[in-house]
């Protein structure tokens, strides 16, 4: 005898949870990696363990809230939100401005305090001044967002959302150029630390997405349009992280190579360089995490989906949702 409708759906929920331990391990592996290089930079720079605790919680928070921004404006597709999937991705929007809610109340602690550092080393000049700007106008926005509410088409890729994620990019940019003055402007240098910082917010905006957003609402609505919709945001996340990983790879070399050289003796003889060594390994680790764990492979992340063509065939079709054309 066939397993009953409910037992099918908590089947298919666990086994989604299951595949979830390794990205899990990999977001504990990147927190620790962007952590070390944090305390690296804080080194180099003299800063205090608290000004370097504060700057890590800031980077962490940026990079969930311009990732998570991403997702939501560039994962999720105007098809996702009718054909049966519009109330998946409701209750993701809504998971993520909780989320986001956190993330700002971080920044605004914690944007004074590295706006504080930058200006005690770079005086209270333009980059400096811009990037204060440019923060609180990126927070208010967030606050309007993320705080309102309405249908969810009604939030997709509107104005006020994409000029809060142009706003993220801006913050990001001016945190790679404050982060490369403190030790003398270049343009390289400026351009490797924001990419790198770019593709850190990519990557772990993305897992947080995923883990805290996707999943849990996934587990409650087992169904082929949410099968569906979820394996072809997952498979546009899988298409980014294979540039992601090797930027942050390349990036974090760059950077290491640029301030200790390629003397091997150099790293290990402090323990500074050890955790420049760490860090690498880190994301070198991330690389095989990729290749190991099972949602990097399957084409949806509800076991036994894997032809998404296929998926929901036999249900009839959810009436799209007005005015969102898929592109």
């Amino acid at each position: 005898m066939s397993d009953p409708p409910a037992t099918m759906r908590t089947t298919a929920a666990t086994d989604l949870f299951d595949k979830y331990v390794l990205p899990k391990v990999a977001l504990v592996v990147i927190l620790a990696g962007s952590l070390a290089g944090t305390w690296v930079s804080g080194r180099l720079g003299g800063q205090s363990a608290a000004v370097t605790l504060a700057k890590w919680l800031y980077f962490v928070a940026l990079g969930v809230l311009t990732g998570g921004l991403g997702w939501k404006h560039c994962f999720v597709r105007p098809r996702d939100l009718g054909m049966g999937a519009g109330d998946y991705c409701a209750e993701m929007y809504a998971r993520f401005d909780e989320i986001a809610t956190g993330a700002v109340a971080v920044l605004a602690v914690t944007g004074p305090v590295v706006l504080a550092a930058y200006a005690a080393r770079l005086e209270s000049g333009p980059l400096v001044v811009g990037l204060g700007v440019l923060l609180a106008a990126w927070l208010g926005t967030l606050v309007v967002t993320t705080r309102g509410s309405g249908p969810v088409d009604e939030q997709f890729r509107r104005p006020a959302g994409l000029f809060a994620l142009a706003l993220a990019l801006a913050v990001v940019a001016g945190t790679g150029l404050a982060e490369v003055s403190l030790r003398g402007f270049g343009p390289i240098a400026a351009a490797v630390r924001t990419i790198h910082l770019l593709a850190f917010g990519a990557w772990i905006g993305g897992a947080v997405w995923n883990i805290f957003i996707a999943v849990p609402t996934g587990q409650q609505r087992p169904t082929a349009a949410v099968a569906r919709a979820a394996g072809e945001q997952l498979e546009r996340f899988r298409w980014a992280v294979r540039f992601i990983i090797p930027l942050l790879f390349l990036t974090g070399l760059v950077q290491a190579v640029t301030v200790f050289g390629v003397r091997l003796e150099t790293y290990v003889a402090a323990p500074i360089g050890i955790a420049v060594l760490a860090k690498v390994g880190i994301i070198g680790l991330l690389a095989v995490i990729f290749k190991l764990c099972p949602m990097w492979r399957a084409c949806s992340p509800i076991d036994g989906v894997c032809d998404l063509e296929g998926v929901g065939e036999d249900e009839p079709p959810a009436a799209p949702t007005e005015g969102n054309a898929d592109d």
